[in-house]
């Protein structure tokens, strides 16, 4: 064995690890920004599925592949890094089926979806590839390896979640395969062969790096939000999406919404002046939608929404003016009820950091008028551990 080659073998198995882990919570991430949670439980599957096929390959070709396992290695950080990104260009850009509203209608979107699905096993098959290489040479210390593998998994785990924030899924994803195609680099021989095999993989990786949208420019199920919202002469636009480790935001600039044609007009009202300032919608991951309201401060601009079901509880109660906790604060609706109200004092718990950078920095002018009250505090933290946390009563 050539000096260095155990510890560049260890720092191999820990960085195709690594990425193997990262990557799979990236790819669920996308999965749950196309489909919502009905699909996502697919890629804990399909990463399975790779390590299985690479399997195969290794008890199939086990001598030519240790004979030549530099280029094996080579080449395996090229499939990852390939397919990865032509997986996700091809999964994106897929027609996707309605929303299922019944049974039935689930199992044809799953069967309709699988091909494109089944297409991420190949990038994990490539990091199979490498790891079951590393474990199976007898000349390499097993336990090492395998110890090695799992401290790349644990970190893994707790890199992406920064990562997701920092970087967005689609970054995140091309630096995967960064690292993937360093680390092999860093431990093959580099021959013409891997060189050009190299030289092929980054220049795809590069590609995808100076415009992410040739990649993952996403096609959205057919009567969802932002399938509507990207319509044809819809008259509205996505313009902003931002990650965070919980889900996807994206910001919509909307036309107004048409009281007559709402399916659910207690949640808009039938007031045309008020919901002339219906300008934007907030979504998380396609679903769980909320209007975000073009509030200016004043008091009368929001007459009108005391015809949507969200002032219900203003209307009953006839205690004074109350101190009010909204969980989830979305788009700023529920918040906007509880100032036109009157009430003393309210407190928001945003528990997705990607809302609010929305409302305190990208979209900051948009919400000053409610967000800068000096009766309302945004918190970003979970719910019930607020409650938990807090003796007061709202």
């Amino acid at each position: 064995m050539k000096p260095g080659f155990h510890l560049r073998a260890l720092a191999l198995a820990f960085s195709t690890a690594f990425v193997a882990l990262f990557t799979q919570v990236l790819v669920h991430r996308l999965v749950m920004a196309k489909l919502v949670n009905n699909f996502a439980f697919l890629v804990i599957s399909l990463t399975m599925l790779g390590f299985a096929i690479s399997g195969v390959v290794l008890s199939r070709w086990r001598e030519p592949i240790f004979e030549n396992q530099g280029r094996v290695v080579v080449l395996s950080a090229m499939i990852f890094a390939v397919t990865l990104l032509g997986s996700c260009a091809l999964f994106c850009g897929a027609p996707a089926q309605d929303w299922a509203a019944s049974r039935p209608e689930f199992v044809r979107s799953y069967f309709a979806l699988m091909p494109w699905a089944l297409l991420f096993a190949l990038p994990f098959s490539g990091c199979g590839l490498v790891l079951g290489l590393l474990l199976a040479r007898p000349d390499l210390p097993t336990r090492q390896i395998y110890f090695a593998d799992l401290s790349g998994s644990a970190l893994g785990a707790f890199a992406v979640l920064p990562a997701i924030r920092d970087l967005g899924v689609e970054r995140s994803l091309i630096l995967a395969c960064v690292i993937m195609l360093g680390a092999a680099l860093a431990f093959a021989p580099r021959g013409r062969l891997e060189w050009t095999l190299a030289l092929l993989a980054g220049a795809f990786i590069a590609w995808a790096a100076a415009d992410p949208s040739r990649v993952f420019h996403m096609v959205y199920p057919a009567g969802s939000i932002l399938a509507q919202a990207t319509a044809p002469g819809s008259g509205s636009q996505i313009e902003h999406v931002a990650w965070d480790p919980l889900s996807r935001i994206e910001v919509t600039r909307i036309q107004p919404p048409d009281p007559e044609r709402f399916a659910l007009p207690s949640l808009i009202g039938d007031d045309r002046a008020f919901l002339s300032r219906f300008r934007r919608l907030l979504t998380q991951n396609n679903n769980a939608f909320t209007y975000a309201v073009d509030y200016d401060g004043q008091p009368g601009s929001l007459r009108g929404i005391e015809q949507t079901i969200y002032a219900a509880a203003y209307q009953v109660q006839s205690a004074g003016p109350p101190r009010v906790l909204i969980i989830g604060v979305g788009g700023g609706f529920d918040v906007l009820n509880a100032l036109y109200f009157g009430a003393a004092e309210v407190t928001g718990v945003e528990v997705n950091g990607a809302t609010v950078g929305i409302l305190t920095r990208t979209y900051h002018d948009y919400f000053r008028a409610w967000v800068e009250d000096p009766r309302f505090r945004l918190v970003q933290g979970e719910g019930r551990q607020f409650l938990a946390s807090h003796p007061q009563r709202f």
